[in-house]
C-alpha cells in the first residue's frame, strides 16, 4: 500500500459542493486562516476521496469510538489532529485542478513539524485509516443508520463531483 500524502483542495471547488450539502467544511482560508485545507486522499469504489484533517480540540476527548472519524496522535501519545471520514467529499475524476500535494516547503517550521507528526502516525496507521473510511462509505450509502445523519451524502456528492468536471 502507497504511503498517504497531504493536499491541500481547491475553495471554488468546496463551495460548489456546499451549494448541495451542508456537512461539507468550510476551508479555513475563508475563514481568514492562513492554515491550508489539509486531507488525504482515499480510493473508495469507483472515486478518489479527499477526507479532511481537523486540528485536535478538546471536545473531540468526548467522541465516541466509530468509523466516522480517526485520531491522530504524536509520539508522546498525544492528540494532534483528526480525521473526519464524515466530511469526506469525492474528487472529480481528471481534474488536476481541485487537489494539490501539500507545499511543504512554504510553511513556518512549527507548522512542519506539526505535519510531519501527522504524516508519520497516519502512515503508520494507513490500513486502519482505509479500513474506517470504507466503512463510513458503506454505513452512509448502504445502511440506515445515525451515521447518515452526521455525514456527507457521499452518493450525492458524487454526482455533483461528476457534474463540477463538466463545468
Amino acid at each position: 500500500m502507497k504511503k498517504l500524502l497531504f493536499y491541500t483542495i481547491d475553495k471554488e471547488y468546496i463551495n460548489f459542493l456546499r451549494k448541495y450539502e451542508s456537512h461539507v467544511s468550510y476551508n479555513k482560508d475563508e475563514k481568514k486562516h492562513s492554515r491550508p485545507y489539509l486531507g488525504i486522499v482515499l480510493k473508495i469504489e469507483n472515486f478518489e476521496y479527499f477526507a479532511p484533517l481537523y486540528s485536535f480540540k478538546k471536545q473531540y476527548k468526548k467522541y465516541k469510538n466509530n468509523p466516522s472519524f480517526f485520531f491522530v496522535y504524536g509520539r508522546k501519545r498525544n492528540p494532534l489532529a483528526i480525521i473526519k471520514f464524515s466530511s469526506m467529499i469525492p474528487i472529480p475524476q481528471n481534474n488536476n485542478n481541485v487537489v494539490n500535494l501539500l507545499e511543504y516547503e512554504l510553511q513556518d517550521k512549527k507548522y512542519k513539524d506539526l505535519v510531519s507528526a501527522e504524516y508519520r502516525y497516519i502512515n503508520s496507521n494507513k490500513e486502519v485509516i482505509y479500513k474506517r473510511a470504507h466503512k463510513m462509505y458503506e454505513s452512509v450509502t448502504k445502511k440506515n443508520n445515525f451515521l447518515k445523519t452526521i455525514a456527507c451524502d457521499f452518493k450525492l456528492l458524487e454526482e455533483k463531483s461528476i457534474k463540477y468536471k463538466e463545468e
